[in-house]
């Protein structure tokens, strides 16, 4: 359920702003679906406010601040969803437990892009920051203390994510990885790497970050 009064401290909103926010998750709470134009005319005021405060809290496009808000309502994992909470998992919780006040850093190619755009949103939702996309210059050893990497593979093959964990694995990088495949390069090089070879990776891939981000 998502924290509305810690939203708008942590984003500096505005009453009006708080206003709208709740407005829109209360809609959402009654399954009611509501443009951006009748939530500006409901709470008497413009889309240009609107916009400014999904901005504030980090989005640019309405329906991906609605989906993600949604998210944060409603939990992506059925009721009837099983997956072993095996030591890897387990060690990926406490990652994200014990290191929220430090940077996370995605990274990833092609389709895994999306994946790992909407986990960083996740993560700005509950308040810890996130960047999805890699930033060489933050691997290095003067800011590797205060970031932590989160690495999407399918194949667990990708040159350029590979790069990217052999510069973290020089400078002590904490990593967690998402794989599609065992006994991989970037298994080999991650300090924790969550593997699925289901044909639905991808759909995998959130249903176990929902169910680790529920714990910490």
């Amino acid at each position: 359920m998502i924290d509305i009064n810690y939203i708008c401290k942590k984003h500096k909103l505005t009453i009006l702003e708080k206003t709208i926010l709740e407005f829109i998750v209360q809609n959402i709470q009654n399954k009611k679906k509501i443009s951006i134009r009748n939530v500006a005319l409901e709470n008497f005021t413009s889309t240009s406010v609107i916009y400014k405060c999904m901005s504030k809290i980090g989005y640019s496009s309405y329906s991906n601040f609605i989906y993600f808000l949604k998210i944060n309502n409603n939990s992506l994992i059925s009721k009837d969803y099983y997956f072993e909470e095996n030591e890897s998992f387990k060690k990926a919780i406490n990652l994200l437990k014990k290191n929220k006040d430090k940077l996370f850093m995605f990274t990833s190619t092609g389709i895994a892009n999306n994946i790992s755009s909407y986990m960083n949103e996740r993560l700005a939702l509950l308040g810890i920051r996130s960047i999805s996309n890699s930033h060489i210059q933050l691997l290095e050893n003067y800011f590797s203390k205060d970031i932590i990497l989160i690495t999407l593979s399918q194949s667990g093959e990708t040159e350029s994510v590979i790069d990217i964990l052999k510069i973290a694995t020089k400078n002590k990088i904490r990593s967690l990885s998402f794989i599609g495949k065992k006994d991989t390069t970037i298994e080999n090089l991650s300090d924790i790497s969550l593997i699925s070879t289901n044909d639905i990776f991808f759909a995998d891939v959130i249903t176990i970050f929902e169910e680790i981000l529920k714990r910490i």
